[in-house]
């Protein structure tokens, strides 16, 4: 434990040995008259029952999740009163009517919104808390956070510390010892007023940053049963915290730190604003942006140029919006599209384009660039063709080769259009002498191609059946069955000089496109 937290504890027994966890501020002495003998713990609740209200969250527990309340007596033991309520919403809000003034221990049971996959958990999760009812006191949150200071608030409270002195001083050595968010973070309040969905105050969003945290440390964990896991790591969690209200386990506070720094924090707090939307909720979730540290140098997100790398120093040459550390051109500043990508390291400068993102390569999802060959999609004019499509005249591909490209798992051809050629997805359901659907092949009618001998099947019958014509280079012996490679083009029609030799086996000798050019036949049915 810190020095400085411990003699605070030390002070406040000193002030009242006597206090407890009743509602007086002294020990009760006991007399042949009192009901409570005086080996039994006498049981606490003077005044009028009141009604107890609060909400169970880790993200927000479901509608019907079951709650818990023990009335406690002076020394912490139950009573043997219990109120039973389930939630009444999804939003994780309880009411419990009758429970008398004095300290009570409270349980959440059930399914809860889990903010890392953005729905709802696969398994129950159990979270506590302990709260002292009084006519001020009649609301308490259970969350990630009471449950943590639960039973280091009980181990003060068997050292004569009050309830409420107990609560806070085990909520913020639990702050502190946690190590997530800037440094010296505190609460403002008590934790137990602390919620997930309510207003943009610190404390809520620092408890969102830890709820986020701790379910994310549990899916690196083990993402096939992250629900046990958290369950878990928080009971280990508790358990650490409990003897002295610091982390002994320095495996923990390693998972801790790794898990905050993994967080995808906009995309997490996008989730559970849609999930807020669903239940009907106004506003949206507190800005945990100003809590977290992702990249551990003392900054907060909000605060900081480069929220994943670390630099303490916010250098930023250029005095755009990204520090140095993290600015893949320090020295441009210029966006002239204005879409967040300076223009030295913009893959479409004249194009706005920050969708999907540029710098990253998705394992799911569109492509920035699909053929990676540094131009966006939105300016290249060969999206799927490597170092095409910078200029709008160029040719994308040439049938003969392999010059289709692109990042996706899709297969690319390249296929005619009109007089030029493209990439398309999709590959040949047959090849050059066959007879099939013509789709963007150079498919001839009947007669063009000379079939191939003994041919005895329809599919092949080239004199009698239209048919697909093979790519060829006019000069070369590229082609089969007698056929000659036709130029394509006629002088001078190339659109590129790559393309002036490319030709198609054609009968040169028979057929009705004789003394044609290859292009000129296909178009001319």
């Amino acid at each position: 434990m810190r020095p400085g937290l411990w003699s605070v504890i030390l002070m406040m027994a000193a002030c009242s040995t006597n206090a407890g966890l009743g509602d007086d501020t002294s020990m009760k002495t006991t007399s042949a008259s009192d009901t409570t003998s005086a080996t039994e713990p006498e049981p606490t609740g003077g005044g009028a029952p009141l009604t107890l209200h609060g909400v169970a969250q880790k993200g927000p527990f479901v509608l019907g999740a079951s709650i818990s309340v023990s009335p406690l007596t002076s020394t912490g033991q139950p009573t043997g009163q219990q109120f039973e309520v389930p939630t009444s919403n999804d939003g994780g809000e309880f009411s419990v009517d009758g429970v008398p003034l004095g300290p009570v221990a409270l349980l959440a049971n059930g399914y809860h919104y889990d903010e890392i996959r953005g729905g709802p958990s696969m398994a129950p999760l159990t979270l506590r808390a302990l709260h002292r009812v009084s006519d001020d006191a009649t609301t308490v949150n259970i969350h990630v956070l009471s449950h943590l200071s639960e039973q280091r608030a009980r181990m003060l409270i068997a050292e004569q510390v009050t309830v409420e002195d107990a609560l806070a001083l085990a909520d913020a050595e639990v702050v502190a010892a946690l190590g997530i968010g800037k440094p010296g973070f505190a609460l403002a309040g008590a934790a137990a007023e602390a919620s997930v969905l309510g207003p943009d105050t610190d404390d809520n969003a620092y408890l969102f940053a830890v709820s986020a945290v701790v379910m994310q440390a549990a899916y690196i964990a083990d993402p096939e049963a992250a629900d046990a896991a958290v369950q878990t790591l928080l009971n280990q969690l508790a358990a650490d915290l409990a003897s002295d209200g610091t982390l002994d386990d320095e495996t923990l506070r390693d998972r801790l730190e790794a898990a905050e720094t993994a967080l995808a924090a906009k995309q997490v707090r996008a989730a559970l604003a849609g999930y807020m939307a669903s239940l009907g909720l106004p506003g949206a979730p507190p800005d945990f942006a100003r809590i977290l540290d992702q990249d551990h140098d003392g900054l907060a997100n909000s605060e900081d140029n480069c929220p994943l790398a670390a630099n303490l120093d916010q250098v930023n040459a250029d005095g755009d919006d990204r520090g140095d550390a993290c600015d893949a051109c320090p020295n441009s500043g210029v966006d002239m599209d204005g879409d967040g990508y300076d223009d030295d390291c913009d893959n479409c400068p004249a194009v706005a384009n920050p969708d999907p993102p540029q710098e990253v390569t998705p394992q799911f999802g569109p492509y920035s660039d699909d053929d990676d060959d540094g131009l966006g999609n939105a300016c290249d004019f060969c999206p799927h063709s490597k170092e095409f499509g910078g200029d709008p005249d160029d040719l994308c591909c040439d049938p003969r080769g392999s010059d289709c490209d692109d990042q996706s798992s899709k297969e690319f051809t390249c296929v005619r259009k009109d007089a030029t050629f493209e990439c398309e997805a999709g590959s040949a359901s047959c090849g050059p002498y066959d007879d099939c659907l013509c789709d963007e092949l150079p498919c001839m009618k009947a007669g063009v191609i000379r079939p191939k001998p003994n041919c005895l099947e329809p599919g092949c019958m080239c004199d009698e059946r239209h048919c697909i014509a093979a790519w060829c280079t006019v000069g070369g012996d590229d082609c089969l069955y007698g056929n000659t490679c036709i130029p394509y083009y006629g002088p001078g029609q190339a659109p590129d000089p790559a393309v002036e030799n490319l030709g198609l086996c054609l009968d040169a000798d028979n057929g009705p496109c004789v003394g044609m050019t290859a292009l000129e036949c296909l178009e001319s049915w």
